[in-house]
């Protein structure tokens, strides 16, 4: 099953559809949708925002005492080998691993360096609320208007459909907001 930043159940409360009452295929898209917007939203931030546990990267290791691991939160290491041997003599400073030695055994060329760690949040953590919020708000115009049509007349009545419901697009200020709950945090750069 694909992340999901919020539940179909939730778009469905959001377009006042009864979810008991919605047939197999309508609960089937409007699922698919859910995981599409969270796939958007994650995509902007750069990283997956819930939990894994266990993942594995491999990284490039240099003779840098400092290793930023890619996913945010870091909630714990479970494993580090460099170049193919298992280390035990690194902590953990938040997304950021440190060994005194640096992550290559030699200065001469980089290395492998193979991390399995946990991340991201829980799917309850109230961290999570605007991203989830980002989610429903991605995908309820599309949810409403599948066809994506951008007006409808019938008669003298008129109604006319948001643009983000042909576009899949976040505003320029929930993609900001978005980048600062959950994007890399800028920091200091060793230079020499």
């Amino acid at each position: 099953m694909a992340d999901q930043l919020a539940t179909p159940e939730d778009l469905a409360a959001l377009l006042q559809l009864d979810w008991d009452s919605l047939d197999p295929a309508q609960q089937a898209s409007l699922t698919m949708l859910v995981e599409i917007g969270t796939a958007v939203v994650q995509a902007e931030v750069g990283q997956r925002l819930v939990a894994v546990t266990d993942d594995s990267v491999t990284l490039l290791g240099t003779t840098d005492s400092w290793l930023d691991l890619p996913e945010r939160p870091v909630t714990a290491v479970s494993s580090v080998a460099v170049a193919g041997t298992a280390v035990g003599d690194y902590r953990l400073f938040g997304a950021r691993l440190w060994r005194s030695c640096g992550w290559a055994p030699s200065p001469l060329e980089p290395s492998p360096v193979t991390v399995a760690y946990s991340h991201g949040y829980a799917s309850d953590a109230q961290e999570l609320q605007l991203a989830r919020g980002a989610v429903l708000a991605v995908v309820r115009d599309w949810a409403a208007n599948p066809t994506a049509a951008t007006s409808l007349r019938i008669d003298d009545y008129a109604e006319t459909y948001s643009a983000l419901a042909a576009r899949l697009e976040t505003t320029t200020h929930l993609r900001a907001a978005l980048r600062r709950q959950y994007g890399r945090r800028g920091g200091l750069v060793r230079i020499g």
